[in-house]
């Protein structure tokens, strides 16, 4: 654990380091500030004897100097053969105190971007009996930028209590804080500030098993004008099976000191893996989320719920693993979030769409927002897949023995995609209707009258300036005369247009007409 943080603390810089490269062609060797600090954290790491006492792997590290190699690609990159020490500090009540410390940096790369961070020290803390450290660090800031963008980072903090447990386990408890996160786009003017960020985790040993605790959480995200508030995440993993781990453990000891390959491992632990998933039926394992939230307009969404492993979870095949899980869901969002949401891409459509056809006649957008809002909970409520509690939606999401139902009804679940998603399918937002606009037909008598099930399918393309084009029905319901008016009542309609980037596009889709029999109309 120990040897890993540290060498992490070296990682942690090339992932910035490593945007130098971006813009460019992909070339076979990763860049120079990757390659100095991935060599440097190899070489720290295999100086540190995996199981061994923590005081002799400290004192290591005092006199350690990287090889020859290393410390020229660290001192190409950075500008000094060993940007990091370990110093002792002495003993006192019964422990022995150390300092790491990575020391700052002010470079300018070979493209001209610039990476600046302040010196990083933690300090450790070892009981004489080297079975247990505590440790304390703080970096007040991190910055880079390039031609196109800059982000930044604001005293971090990095805390955590651990003790070495049986089979060379380590338990305890870990704390990260974040003051700030900041990306800037330069071109785009697009600015998206974090604030406040932390995760937390715990982990506690049973007699026969073992607990791990994991939080995550921003305290608000600023973008575009909009504030999203206390985003959060508690999530639970209980009695998981401690031989497992413990063989686990002993195997990746062991494969560090052959130097196997990527692919090697992966074989060398898939019986641990199996062993740690036959444990799970017998131990009762299960991931609990007490909970993911976030807050909006001073409303907040809530999602709680519970995945276990029945037996047989450890067979090699997905979809056998699949068939045994049992997961159960709650998701709760207040009606007043939604319309504020609906209200916001609202005004953002209508926006781009004046911007298109300066001489329309404006729209109330609180209407639309209210209108969209209407359509989107009467078709959840209408549908059963939501239901209404306390100016709420609620929905019960199960997954069993491989099948997926909300409010017990089940879902298909989607097929894997034949072609990948291009890439600019990114920073999209698809056209929308004005419900005002049109009037649609209502259901056929008949099909009301006797409750039965109906459906039917549109094509249409909405252009850039809101009109419609090339609308015909490409799956009729049965009730040509129905299929006839609503034909005619839809080409009427008016549209707000899709926008890609901010910029009004044109926009193929497909409008659905479904009644289920025994469901109430939206």
């Amino acid at each position: 654990m120990i040897r890993r943080a540290i060498a992490a603390t070296l990682l942690a810089a090339p992932l910035v380091h490593a945007a130098d490269d971006a813009a460019k062609p992909p070339r076979p060797a990763p860049p120079l500030g990757v390659q100095a600090f991935t060599a440097a954290a190899h070489e720290m790491q295999n100086a540190m004897v995996a199981g061994a006492d923590l005081t002799r792997n400290f004192d290591r590290l005092v006199d350690f100097q990287h090889t020859p190699e290393t410390a020229k690609l660290l001192a190409d990159a950075f500008g000094n053969e060993r940007p990091w020490s370990v110093e002792k500090r002495g003993n006192e009540q019964g422990k022995t105190s150390y300092r790491f410390l990575l020391a700052p940096l002010h470079t300018t790369t070979s493209a001209g971007n610039t990476l600046v961070w302040d010196a990083f020290p933690i300090d450790f803390r070892v009981d004489n009996a080297a079975r247990s450290v505590d440790y304390r660090g703080s970096w007040p800031s991190l910055s880079f930028e390039d031609k196109d963008a800059r982000l930044t980072l604001r005293d971090g903090s990095l805390s955590g209590k651990q003790r070495r447990g049986g089979g060379d386990v380590w338990y305890g408890t870990l704390r990260g804080d974040l003051a700030s996160m900041q990306f800037e786009h330069k071109a785009n003017k697009m600015s998206l500030l974090m604030r406040e960020l932390w995760i937390d985790g715990r982990v506690d040993e049973r007699p026969r098993t073992v607990d791990m605790a994991y939080g995550f959480g921003i305290k608000a995200i600023e973008v575009a004008g909009e504030r999203i508030d206390d985003v959060k995440m508690n999530m639970r993993f209980v009695n998981i099976e401690k031989a497992a781990m413990v063989a686990m453990r002993a195997a990746e000891k062991k494969m560090s000191a052959q130097k196997v390959a990527t692919s090697d491992n992966l074989n060398a632990v898939m019986p641990f893996f199996k062993q740690l998933m036959r444990g799970a039926a017998k131990n009762k394992t299960a991931l609990v989320i007490d909970e993911m939230s976030v807050g909006y307009h001073g409303h907040r969404a809530l999602l709680r719920g519970r995945v276990s492993f029945g037996p047989g979870a450890d067979r090699a095949d997905l979809e056998t693993l699949a068939k045994r899980i049992d997961a159960r869901f709650t998701v709760k969002v207040p009606l007043a979030l939604v319309r504020e949401a609906a209200l916001v891409v609202v005004r953002q459509q209508m926006a781009a769409a004046a911007k298109a056809q300066p001489q329309a006649q404006p729209q109330d957008a609180a209407a639309l927002a209210a209108s969209a809002t209407d359509a989107i909970v009467g078709k959840l409520l209408g549908n059963g897949y939501a239901r209404l509690e306390d100016d709420a939606l609620v929905s019960t999401i199960e997954f069993r023995k491989g099948v997926l139902r909300v409010n017990g009804k089940q879902v298909e679940l989607p097929k894997p995609p034949k072609a990948p998603v291009p890439a600019d399918a990114t920073g999209f937002m698809q056209s929308r209707r004005i419900e005002e606009s049109c009037t649609l037909p209502d259901y056929p008598a008949e099909v009301l009258a006797q409750d039965r099930a109906i459906a039917l399918a549109l094509d249409y393309v909405v252009n850039a300036d809101g009109t419609l084009r090339d609308v015909k029905v490409t799956r009729p319901s049965g009730f040509p005369d129905y299929d006839r008016a609503l034909l005619k009542a839809f080409s009427r309609c008016r549209f707000i247009p899709a926008l890609r980037d901010g910029k009004p596009v044109e926009h193929p889709a497909i409008f659905v007409v479904s009644r289920e029999a025994g469901s109430v109309r939206p």
